[in-house]
C-alpha cells in the first residue's frame, strides 16, 4: 500500500463505491416484492398465452377434485351410500365372506322406533361380528393360543417344582 499512488487509491475508492452502489440497487430490486410479483405474473401469463396446456390441466384436475368431493358427500348422505341396505343382491354383496348384508335388519328397520343411539349401534356391530366367519376364526385361534399358553405355564410350574424337590433330595 505505501507504494500506491494517490490516483490509484482514488480509482480503487471510486470502484468500491460503485460496487457498493450496485449492490445496494440489486438488494433494493430484489426486495421490491410487488414489482417482482408483477413480473412473475406477467411472465406466467405470457407462457400460458403461448401454451395453455398446463393451465387447462390444472383447471380440469381442480374441477374433477371438487366434483369428486361433492359426489362423495352426496353419496354419503344417502342410506345406500353406507351399504346398510343394498337395493338387491349385487355382485359386491355376493362376494362378501358372510353373504349379502340384506340378511340382517334393513336400514329402514334400524331407523324404526325401539333401540336407538350408541347402544343400538354397538349391539348391531356385535351381531355383525358374530356373523363374520373371519372374526369367528380369529376368536377360535385366540382361544387355542390361550389354551396352549395355559398348558405351557402349568408344565413350567411343575418342572420348577420337580427341580426344587430334586435339589432338596440331593442336598
Amino acid at each position: 500500500m505505501p507504494k500506491d499512488s494517490l490516483p490509484e487509491l482514488e480509482l480503487a475508492n471510486v470502484r468500491t463505491r460503485e460496487r457498493l452502489t450496485d449492490s445496494v440497487s440489486e438488494i433494493r430490486r430484489r426486495a421490491d416484492l410487488p414489482a417482482r410479483t408483477r413480473l412473475a405474473v406477467a411472465k406466467t401469463r405470457q407462457r400460458w398465452h403461448r401454451d395453455p396446456t398446463p393451465l387447462v390441466a390444472m383447471g380440469i384436475t381442480a374441477a374433477a377434485g371438487v366434483g369428486a368431493i361433492v359426489l362423495g358427500f352426496a353419496i354419503g348422505k344417502r342410506p345406500a351410500g353406507h351399504l346398510a341396505d343394498p337395493p338387491a343382491s349385487t355382485a359386491f354383496t355376493t362376494l362378501l365372506p358372510f353373504g349379502p348384508r340384506g340378511d340382517g335388519p334393513t336400514w329402514a328397520e334400524q331407523t324404526q322406533p325401539g333401540r336407538k343411539g350408541r347402544k343400538a349401534r354397538q349391539k348391531a356391530a356385535e351381531e355383525a361380528l358374530e356373523r363374520d366367519p373371519a372374526h369367528r376364526a380369529r376368536v377360535k385361534q385366540r382361544a387355542g393360543i390361550a389354551a396352549v399358553q395355559r398348558r405351557a405355564d402349568k408344565n413350567r410350574k411343575q418342572a420348577a417344582k420337580r427341580s426344587k424337590q430334586a435339589a432338596k433330595a440331593k442336598g
